[in-house]
């Protein structure tokens, strides 16, 4: 399955690639892995930071989540962030410079978005307007036709998303929140289920038309700082969800949109959902709640 996902990577990075070089209005690069606590030996998605040749807008793209998922054909999908690129960036090459454009926290996003690849292909995105916009492919027409013209997240959902394989190593704080949401004595009396895909596509779409709750905590077991990558990944969708009503947080110090990476590949807890379901946890994670 590792060498299967790699390969898999690669060549989905490759045809986006060469996607965006076909439009002519892009140049592009790839960050290699980094070597920090995220363990260099673990293969890294093949992110894909791309600039427009005519204005100062710089994208950050995750090419295929969920491929580790696929051979299962379980629902995989593309995942992108646009900032506009500040003018005193740092860095010597014109690579380090798109690098550096993009290490800014969620918050400062123009733009972004997701398309999810299973039943249907979904496009979904938002330009920051505090307007989501959800298009599906007509396989007849071949393109993309407006099905969700407001997006909005319910205030409150009834399905909690993590993956429980790392229960052992949570805080007790998080697992007393999940506790009240398995059994019933949660804010709303309402005994939650359990959804969890394994690709952050598919969980997050669907948290953001039925509600609830998004989770990757940290652990103290292999997942020291959650095990989902902050730029690429967990912040444009905070962005997004953010937009769509709902809220993002880190489970430490506050709104995940104001987290600033440090590195491209850098891993971070994230808790993304519904607003209702984001302010029960946070009295947890607190100690407002006793437990």
């Amino acid at each position: 399955r590792f060498y299967s996902m790699k390969r898999l990577d690669q060549l989905s990075t490759t045809v986006l690639r060469n996607a965006l070089r076909f439009t002519g209005k892009v140049q592009m690069v790839a960050p290699a892995a980094d070597n920090h606590e995220e363990r260099p030996a673990e293969h890294q998605p093949g992110v894909l930071i791309a600039s427009a040749l005519d204005s100062n807008y710089v994208a950050c793209l995750d090419p295929l989540d969920g491929s580790g998922n696929a051979d299962a054909a379980i629902c995989t999908g593309t995942v992108f962030g646009v900032f506009q690129e500040e003018e005193e960036s740092g860095g010597e090459t014109k690579q380090e410079r798109l690098v550096q454009s993009v290490l800014q926290p969620a918050r400062n996003m123009k733009a972004a978005g997701y398309c999810l690849y299973s039943s249907a292909t979904v496009l979904v995105f938002t330009l920051g307007d505090n307007k989501v916009l959800g298009f599906t492919l007509d396989p007849q027409s071949n393109e993309f036709v407006l099905t969700h013209p407001n997006l909005h997240i319910p205030s409150r959902g009834n399905v909690y998303s993590c993956n429980e394989a790392n229960s052992e190593g949570w805080s007790k704080e998080f697992k007393a929140y999940l506790r009240a949401l398995k059994t019933g004595e949660n804010e709303s009396k309402t005994q939650y289920a359990h959804r969890y895909v394994g690709s952050m596509v598919g969980d997050i779409h669907r948290t953001l038309n039925y509600g609830g709750i998004f989770c990757y905590p940290s652990d103290s077991g292999s997942h020291p700082r959650g095990n989902l990558q902050l730029l690429y990944k967990s912040a444009p969708m905070a962005f997004l969800v953010t937009q769509a009503g709902g809220r993002s947080i880190d489970g430490e110090t506050g709104d995940l949109l104001d987290v600033e990476p440090e590195r491209i590949h850098q891993k971070y807890p994230c808790f993304i959902g519904s607003p209702d379901d984001i302010a029960e946890l946070e009295k947890y994670l607190s100690g407002e709640k006793e437990i």
